[in-house]
C-alpha cells in the first residue's frame, strides 16, 4: 500500500510537470494545396512515418478569384499509398468582390480547422505551406517540447528559390512554418498563428522551403493564382528573369543526404520536370549569363554536331 501511495504522487508530479503519454498524442501535418504534385510526393514520403494524418486544404477558386480545378483530387490516384491518412478539406467559394485576395488566402488556411475535427487537446498540429517541409527527424523534438509547454512553436527552414539545387543567399532561413497543440490551435486560428503570433520558442534548421519550383510554366500559374497581385505581370513570368534572379540571388549546392530522401531517389524525375538547375541556359536562343555558362554551352553544341 506504501509503494502505490508513492506511485500515484509520483505520476500527479510527472503530469504537474506537463508530460503526457507520448503513444496516445497523434500528430497532423497540415497545409493548403496549389497543384503543388510533386512536392506533395516530396512532403508525404518525407514525413509518413511520423504524421498520423495529412490534411490538405483545396478550395475551387485561387487565391486570386479565379476557377481552379482541385488538382489533388484529380491526382490522388498518385498518392494510393497514403489516401488511409490523408484528410481532403475543399473549401467553399469566396468569390470577389465579397472577399479580397488576401481574405481568400487567410481563410483557405483557417479552413485547416475543418480538417481537425478528430483531433484531442494534446494532439500536435503542423502548419505551413505545401512546400514548407519538416524534416522527419525533426517530429519528435517538436513533439517533446510541447510536451514540456513550449508551445507554439515558430519552425525556422532552410530556403532554396526556383530550384531545388538553388540555395537563396538573401534569405537563409524562412520563419513561417509552425507546430502547435490543438489546444493551443483552437485559442487562435492557424492564420494567425502564422503571421500574427509574437513566438517565445521555435527551432532552428527544421527543414526546407522549396519556393517557387517547377520551371516557368508552374511558377507563372503560382503568380497568377496568389494573393501578391502586385507581381501578376510579364516581367516577373518571364524564364529570362526566373533563371537569372535564380543564379543572381541563390548559390547552386548539390543535391545529397541533407535533402529529403524522396529527391535524392527520384533525381533524374525532377530533373525531367525542370527543378534542377543543370546550370545550362533552357534554351539556345537565351542570353547565357556568364563566361563559364557560355563555355559549357559551347561544349554541348560541339558534343551534338
Amino acid at each position: 500500500m506504501k509503494n502505490f501511495f508513492f506511485f500515484c504522487i509520483l505520476m500527479i508530479n510527472i503530469t504537474a510537470l506537463g508530460f503526457s503519454n507520448d503513444g496516445n498524442v497523434k500528430v497532423y501535418d497540415c497545409f493548403p494545396f496549389l497543384n503543388e504534385v510533386e512536392l506533395l510526393q516530396v512532403r508525404l514520403h518525407e514525413l509518413d512515418d511520423v504524421v498520423d494524418y495529412f490534411v490538405i486544404v483545396e478550395n475551387p477558386l485561387t487565391q486570386s478569384g479565379n476557377e481552379k480545378p482541385l488538382f489533388f483530387e484529380e491526382n490522388k490516384e498518385k498518392f494510393s499509398k497514403f489516401l488511409h491518412k490523408i484528410i481532403h478539406v475543399v473549401g467553399k467559394k469566396r468569390p470577389s468582390p465579397a472577399y479580397s485576395d488576401w481574405d481568400r488566402e487567410n481563410e483557405q488556411r483557417d479552413d485547416i480547422l475543418l480538417g481537425l475535427k478528430g483531433a484531442k487537446d494534446d494532439d500536435i498540429v503542423i502548419i505551413s505551406d505545401v512546400d514548407e517541409i519538416v524534416r522527419k527527424e525533426k517530429v519528435q523534438e517538436i513533439k517533446d517540447m510541447i510536451a514540456s509547454k513550449k508551445d507554439p512553436i515558430r519552425l525556422w527552414l532552410k530556403m532554396y528559390r526556383f530550384f531545388l539545387n538553388r540555395k537563396d543567399l538573401k534569405t537563409d532561413m524562412w520563419p513561417l512554418a509552425y507546430a502547435t497543440s490543438y489546444k493551443t490551435l483552437k485559442k487562435h486560428s492557424p492564420e494567425k498563428l502564422r503571421t500574427k503570433f509574437a513566438y517565445q520558442h521555435s527551432m532552428d534548421n527544421v527543414g526546407w522551403h522549396f519556393s517557387g519550383m517547377g520551371y516557368i510554366d508552374r511558377y507563372a500559374y503560382k503568380i497568377e493564382s496568389g494573393a501578391h497581385q502586385e507581381v501578376n505581370n510579364e516581367r516577373y513570368k518571364r524564364a529570362y528573369k526566373l533563371i537569372k534572379w535564380a543564379r543572381k540571388r541563390c548559390k547552386l549546392v548539390k543535391i545529397d543526404e541533407t535533402f529529403p530522401k524522396y529527391i535524392t531517389d527520384n533525381f533524374k524525375y525532377f530533373e525531367k520536370r525542370n527543378f534542377i538547375d543543370n546550370k545550362l541556359p533552357p534554351n539556345w536562343k537565351i542570353r547565357v549569363f556568364n563566361k563559364r555558362q557560355k563555355t559549357l554551352k559551347d561544349k554541348l553544341i560541339a558534343e551534338k554536331k
